[in-house]
């Protein structure tokens, strides 16, 4: 869990903006100019150029204490549209979301999953069960399965962890500090070319900080015994460029036995080499240790039984350290960069847990190493058609040994039901061409490869699940119509996959294949002065629906699965100009999740019918160079279907959030915040143990959560560099 002694203040670039080196490439001109068709191709000239000039860094750093405000995209040049030929997400043909460290300052954040949950198209739900990964969903999957259906990274490492004996595609991002985050940019569906295993309903890419011209120290403190320290040390002078933050936590939880207690340290530096490629290097050490009250019954609560706090056993819990090394490169201009990241990560995982059959040992301990590489081109073909291309490959190795057997307070009892040791290895290459023959069209064609190779030692079945290797392709196509410069039309399609988990998934169904989806998606965007709207409608069709009701149980397998849906998400700023910027924002996310193959049960467990927000963010100049800023919001999620029959349902509820900072010029920086649950509060986590289809009302265990979180907390800025104050841009919505 994390608490918001965030720096409200960014040194970073704008949120798409490249580094420009002196290796840039000129744009590329197939066939020799002629006197005819001279005009058309210094046309697709100027606008490379135009977009390799908004995309330039520029500074944004502000004074200790003093939060920048944003120009946001409605009134600079700096973020491609849809239509321009360029490597940010910003310009894919479909539905995205950026957000970057003045937004986040903003947030009212006690855990990471709160990053998240103000952004439209997102479920997210937070299990309680310690330093567990929280629930994170998209585009109609279940957040019950520790959001292992949107594919993570943080600076090029892939952070869902393959054939994961807690459960398939298992995504931990406690490891995330909100003050080291530069960026976090999220494409709603399977489109991005550059990301496979676990892009079904996403992708999420976290960039961190390379420098800032301060350093800080703060503390804060909230309900449920919790208290956090946090400081950073950074500047911006100097050959070597040093990001440093340190971490200790200590919460005792809501419900009994939910303790945590975490340290993390962050250490990044990066240089400028001769040629202007810019290289970091990173390390971090990540440990916690942590209790876990289990899932409680839904009647035994609602009739009085048991108190909604209780524990299901007090030694239920569990530890980790996390260990990684991680090169980053990056060179060439806008539209000419070539990237490459290298990576190695030690994780040690343990977690004892009873889910209603008596407590079990997980043990995992894994290294994973790998990298990947990229490179972009833009230029022009037949002197009037300005072109992108993009090509790439990535590569990634996991040495795992995986345990599982009973305990009885933490005391292993009987045989081990899993003991395995795996080498699992994914190789893919990748591409993606932009076309576009006129101003207002282009088009985008891409897909990828990977190839799995699985090396298993079962050692409780010697050789009863033999060695496999299987591939999988993912094309993707759109376009992007731009009549005029405030309207944007798109549509694209894209398959996207899921690999096959051996420890839960590979033993005893030796023939399966990788989990895969065709997805399809149309929408358009209005931006026009201080309002934008985004709306589209999508579907995704499964061939294979796995199904999981909580780490540990069974994987069942459903059959093919249609999900529908909308989204749709408007932001109006009511000031904005360079010292004040104040906005409401409304989004709202509509699915409809059906089995095909099941009839008369006809429902995908555990998806909201609905998730919207309705909110207000603001940065305000006071008095005297004083700033005051914050967020608040409410989200509204609809019932969810616990049975396939939809027979059991979870109850609408709505979630109150917000978070007030006021800073002064001399580096302080105080705060508070609080989330409030109106209503139902046995909701946001409710699991079915039973069977999908004739479970009863006895079957539903919930994670109760608390009616208020109060959280304060003071930080400290002090200047490490000469700077000059700019604008920094916000959150804004593709």
């Amino acid at each position: 869990m994390i608490s918001t002694a965030i720096s409200a203040v960014s040194f970073a670039s704008p949120v798409h903006a490249q580094t420009a080196g002196s290796g840039s490439l000129p744009p590329v001109t197939v066939t020799a100019p002629d006197a005819v068709r001279r005009k058309p191709a210094l046309r697709a000239a100027r606008e490379i150029s135009r977009q390799r000039t908004a995309a330039r860094p520029r500074s944004t750093a502000a004074q200790p204490g003093a939060p920048a405000t944003g120009t946001g995209p409605a009134s600079g040049a700096a973020t491609p549209g849809r239509g321009d030929l360029s490597s940010s997400v910003s310009a894919l043909p479909a539905a995205a979301t950026v957000l970057n460290s003045p937004a986040i300052s903003r947030l009212p954040i006690t855990t990471y999953g709160d990053l998240f949950r103000s952004l439209p198209g997102f479920n997210v739900s937070n299990f309680g069960q310690g330093a567990i990964g929280y629930g994170l969903s998209l585009r109609g999957y279940t957040e019950a399965e520790h959001g292992r259906d949107i594919a993570y990274y943080i600076d090029g490492v892939p952070l869902n962890e393959i054939s994961s004996l807690h459960t398939p595609n298992y995504a931990d991002l406690n490891i995330l500090l909100p003050e080291t985050v530069k960026s976090i940019e999220i494409v709603r569906g399977p489109f991005n070319v550059e990301y496979g295993d676990s892009n079904l309903g996403g992708s999420v890419k976290i960039t961190t900080k390379d420098s800032e011209p301060f350093a800080s120290a703060g503390v804060s403190g909230r309900t449920q015994g919790t208290v956090r320290g946090v400081a950073t040390y950074s500047t911006t002078q100097g050959a070597w460029l040093p990001y440093l933050a340190f971490e200790g936590y200590h919460t005792d939880g809501y419900r009994d036995n939910s303790f945590i207690d975490r340290y993390n340290s962050f250490n990044k530096v990066t240089t400028t080499l001769p040629d202007g490629a810019i290289v970091s290097f990173r390390a971090q050490a990540y440990g916690t240790d942590f209790g876990a009250p289990g899932y409680a019954n839904r009647q035994a609560i609602e009739t009085g039984l048991i108190s909604e706090r209780s524990a299901t056993n007090l030694t239920d819990g569990g530890n980790k350290q996390l260990e990684n090394f991680v090169a980053n490169y990056s060179s060439g201009a806008a539209g000419q960069e070539l990237k490459g990241d290298l990576f190695v990560s030690h994780d040690y995982f343990n977690r004892y847990a009873d889910f209603g059959g008596g407590q079990r040992w997980q043990h995992d301990d894994r290294t994973m190493v790998g990298g990947r590489a990229s490179k972009t081109w833009t230029g022009a073909v037949a002197d009037d058609a300005g072109v992108q291309l993009l090509i790439g490959s990535n590569w990634r190795t996991d040495f795992i040994n995986a345990f599982q057997a009973p305990t009885v307070n933490r005391t292993v009892t009987g045989a081990p039901v899993v003991n395995l040791g795996l080498t699992e290895t994914n190789l893919a290459g990748f591409g993606q061409v932009q076309v576009k023959p006129t101003s207002w069209l282009k088009f985008t064609a891409g897909g990828r490869f990977d190839q799995f190779f699985y090396d298993i030692d079962d050692r409780v079945t010697p050789g009863g699940t033999p060695n496999i290797s299987n591939g999988i392709a993912s094309p993707k196509l759109g376009v992007a119509i731009t009549p005029v410069k405030w309207l944007e039309f798109f549509a694209n399609y894209g398959q996207g996959f899921r690999s096959i988990d051996v420890p839960l998934e590979l033993i005893g169904n030796p023939g399966l294949q990788p989990f895969k989806i065709v997805s399809s998606e149309s929408g358009f965007q209005f931006t026009h002065d201080r309002f934008k709207l985004l709306a589209s409608y999508w579907t995704t069709d499964s061939q294979n629906e796995g199904f999981q009701a909580a780490p540990g149980l069974p994987v069942s397998f459903l059959g093919r699965a249609r999900r529908d849906g909308y989204d749709v998400d408007a932001r109006y700023y009511v000031i904005k100009d360079p010292a004040n910027e104040v906005s409401a924002f409304a989004n709202f996310g509509g699915v409809r999740a059906r089995l095909l193959d099941s009839a008369p049960a006809l429902f995908v467990p555990n998806v909201p019918c609905y998730v919207a927000n309705v909110g207000v963010d603001f940065s305000v100049a006071t008095r005297n160079a004083e700033r005051l800023s914050g967020t608040a919001y409410v989200t509204f999620v609809g019932k969810k279907r616990l049975t396939e029959d939809g027979a059991i349902t979870t109850s609408p509820f709505s979630r109150v959030t917000g978070k007030v900072a006021y800073s002064w010029p001399e580096g302080w920086t105080a705060f508070t915040q609080a989330t409030w649950y109106p209503g139902d509060r046995l909701s946001e986590i409710a699991i079915n143990f039973g069977d999908p289809v004739t479970a009863t009302p006895a079957d539903m265990f919930v994670s109760a959560q608390p009616t208020l979180v109060v959280m304060a907390g003071l930080t400290y800025r002090f200047q490490t560099a000469s700077i000059s104050p700019a604008a920094a841009p916000t959150l804004f919505t593709k």
